[in-house]
């Protein structure tokens, strides 16, 4: 069953006839490559074994509305990060936004600041050690303020994401549960509004099914992206990461998104030879006649929403993401919807220790 159709985008008597009929349609343009048009047509949510089905497959789980009435019990919440965004992208810093946020926190301690000059997209790096009673706990927390993109100005899309050690020896994936609990106590101080995703309880009983065992909700990404904006084709597949759930809270995006193996079949009608050769050309993500295929042609963004892969996420829906293998794994594109930015919240599964609780954290003290 599809969620969303597609539109070319001078379709625009079909569109305006069902904006009439109050249904929604938006332009799909991402750094300045149209990609027609997206009409929501069903918000129903998948039932226990459709989602099982999907979970095993690698293709994405679309859960309309799924957080209740979260978005408005948080809205001052939310209204305050939307605003922080605006500052940053007018040259603001984020260690004075963070500072506010914590205020006077009995357990995080600023412990420095610093900018990769190797990658473009980075604007800040601010490091936090967590303490209890003034014995250090855990270190190199930090938060890292970036660009999504670098390439394209135009692009004011922003997002911060929470995680410890070097990014380049990947230390995040061998990071115990104890010292990921204080990254994420760090993100939910820094943006109260993470409990409107952890206090869900639909969204915590169907993780709770799909996954099986105990689990955390880590490396979590808080999003803006802005009009023109968004992230190109990709995956999240890592050997630690059992998936993603990704979670609007302000505004709307739109996603094409399905898994890998789909994906391959789809490149094949495009013309490439065989599933064998898209599989290896989306491994290797180097071929611009394919990056421009998947994130530029309107044509074959006609061809994913033919084939269920449009989705149109509004606040307080959610949108789950498995990550198996390499192969096994939902990849996806997010489009800005709308004239104003967007906020919402995405959230790595990982397994967890079953003994394992530190208090604060209603994900993981449930």
């Amino acid at each position: 069953m599809h969620s969303a159709r597609h539109l070319n985008s001078d379709a625009h008597d079909v569109a305006q006839s069902l904006r009439r009929r109050g249904r929604e349609v938006w332009p799909l343009i991402r750094r300045n490559a149209d990609l027609g048009q997206v009409v929501s047509v069903h918000r129903d949510l998948p039932n226990v074994r459709t989602e099982t089905a999907l979970w095993r497959a690698g293709e994405p789980i679309f859960l309309p509305a799924i957080l209740g009435n979260a978005t408005e019990r948080f809205a001052p919440q939310i209204e305050e990060s939307l605003r922080m965004f605006d500052r940053l992208r007018a040259d603001g810093e984020l260690l004075p936004e963070i500072d506010t946020r914590l205020k006077d926190d009995q357990n995080f301690r600023y412990a420095g600041s610093t900018v990769d000059q190797e990658d473009p997209r980075e604007v800040e790096r601010l490091f936090v050690d967590a303490e209890i009673a003034g014995e250090v706990v855990a270190e190199d927390l930090w938060a890292k303020l970036a660009w999504i993109t670098a390439e394209d100005p135009t692009d004011e899309s922003l997002r911060i994401r929470f995680s410890n050690g070097m990014d380049q020896l990947e230390e995040w994936m061998l990071t115990s549960d104890l010292t990921a609990s204080w990254v994420d106590q760090f993100a939910q101080r820094a943006f109260p509004e993470c409990a409107a995703v952890l206090m869900c309880k639909p969204l915590r009983e169907r993780l709770d099914r799909l996954i099986g065992r105990p689990h955390r909700l880590s490396e979590r990404i808080i999003y803006s992206n802005s009009p023109n904006g968004g992230a190109i084709f990709h995956h999240d597949a890592e050997p630690s990461q059992l998936g993603v759930v990704f979670t609007q809270l302000e505004g709307r995006t739109a996603w094409f998104t399905l898994g890998k193996r789909r994906l391959a079949k789809l490149l094949v009608q495009s013309g490439l030879r065989n599933e064998h050769q898209a599989m290896t050309a989306l491994n290797a993500a180097d071929d611009q006649g394919l990056l421009e295929l998947l994130n530029r042609d309107a044509d074959f963004a006609a061809l994913l929403a033919a084939n269920g892969a449009l989705f149109l996420l509004q606040a307080g829906d959610s949108i789950l993401l498995p990550t198996a293998s390499f192969d096994d794994t939902a990849w996806h594109s997010v489009l800005a919807v709308g004239e104003q930015p967007s906020l919402a919240h995405s959230y790595g599964i990982f397994g967890r220790a079953d003994d394992y609780v530190l208090g604060g954290d209603p994900w993981l003290t449930r």
